[in-house]
């Protein structure tokens, strides 16, 4: 008779049977056993880092499990293989930058048919996978090759402590940094994250509502109570865009985030903006925080792109390869970090590293927070406090 331990993975979790997933649904788990997230998840993450992850008590949950399963045997279709590359894209790139990665697969069949790849968007993973990081013990459950966004929980102290700092994953650099980026010092100056691009958050004003208050023309301006709630940034519920939070803290601490918070009408996808500006909606507001990519799909000459004066703020877009395993996939990491590839990304408006791709059309001021500042802070616990303190004043 089977007998689960809890190192087993979710996909094969869910081939135990119906009795299994009722124990799941039981426990208010059922979500992670439906066919979408099996899928994103569920070919690398352990039963005991879910459980963990919900702060379920694992013996107990195990003792149920095995009384609900019968003498059947392990479903064939539950051998899954581990996953090589998993590409959690910004929203910016998500469609594009898949179309041209998969057909790219598609064209050098003999290379890639063993890849075991998803790519999927950034945005569907902040509130799902990347919590599960931080109870993760085994580097089997991640991916040989991991594309991310955001300051998120792959720059937690768990993450680092478990991953990081035992040398799990190296920098692949096959060439020097752009001069755009590594001006500010982008590289990883230990050499365990790979940067890759980034997600250049700017302000778009609304010149109809913005009314005769001075255009705003660095982050700061934005923080004078002449905004109150009057500014709309990537955000929903009480989650709320932790890249747009970190710098303000950097540079003000606490008093900023209080004085943002005040000023913040309310979150919004940056699609949504981009509907919204120029319309003079009453839910609408004089500025809006957005990538860059949005920003220039707006069509509205009531609409106005501030690339602030103190620089637009570089949201990471970085990659981790296991050191043990970046000669296997030598061919796909030469892919992803070539020049075609660079200029793919540049027409998404996402500044590249790769240093023959010119970058000269992108305004010359960025605001990255700086490893100093990484290495400073348990940024998870960081951005819980900044949180709380921005939902107390919003």
């Amino acid at each position: 008779m089977i007998k689960v331990t809890g190192n087993e993975n979710l996909a094969e979790i869910a081939a135990l049977g119906e009795s299994v997933v009722e124990v799941f649904k039981a426990k208010g788990l059922g979500n992670y056993l439906e066919s979408e997230a099996l899928e994103k998840m569920g070919r690398f993450i352990k039963l005991s880092t879910l459980l963990k992850s919900n702060q379920i008590h694992q013996e107990g949950f195990l003792k149920l499990i095995n009384q609900a399963l019968s003498d059947e045997t392990l479903a064939t279709t539950s051998e899954w293989e581990n996953l090589h590359f998993s590409a959690m894209l910004p929203c910016g790139l998500r469609n594009p930058f898949k179309e041209y990665i998969e057909s790219h697969f598609e064209e050098h069949k003999d290379t890639f048919e063993s890849l075991n790849y998803l790519l999927d968007g950034n945005v569907n993973h902040e509130l799902s996978f990347y919590p599960l990081l931080e109870e993760m013990s085994d580097e089997s459950e991640l991916p040989d090759i991991v594309l991310a966004s955001d300051v998120n929980n792959f720059f937690h102290k768990p993450f680092i402590e478990k991953f990081i700092n035992k040398g799990v994953f190296k920098t692949y650099a096959p060439h020097a940094l752009n001069p755009y980026l590594e001006k500010v010092g982008f590289a990883d100056v230990n050499n365990h994250y790979t940067m890759y691009t980034a997600n250049m958050l700017i302000m778009v004003v609304d010149k109809q509502k913005l009314g005769d208050r001075p255009m705003p023309k660095n982050w700061d301006d934005i923080l004078d109570p002449a905004f109150e709630k009057d500014i709309i940034m990537r955000g929903e519920d009480d989650f709320f865009c932790n890249a747009v939070m970190l710098p303000f803290y950097k540079e003000h601490g606490f008093d900023a985030i209080r004085a943002l918070a005040k000023n913040i009408k309310k979150g919004l996808h940056p699609s949504e903006m981009v509907k919204m500006i120029g319309k003079n909606q009453e839910d609408g507001a004089a500025v809006y925080i957005m990538p860059y990519f949005f920003a220039k799909r707006i069509n509205s000459d009531k609409a106005q792109i501030v690339w602030p004066e103190d620089g637009a703020i570089a949201s990471p877009v970085f990659i981790l390869v296991k050191e043990k395993k970046m000669e296997e996939h030598k061919e796909l990491l030469e892919f992803l970090f070539n020049q075609e590839t660079g200029e793919v990304l540049k027409g998404r408006y996402f500044p590249v590293t790769h240093p023959d791709v010119d970058l000269s059309e992108f305004p010359d001021a960025v605001k990255w927070l700086g490893w100093d500042f990484l290495a400073k802070y348990d940024i998870g616990r960081l951005k819980q406090e900044i949180r709380e303190e921005f939902m107390r004043i919003y």
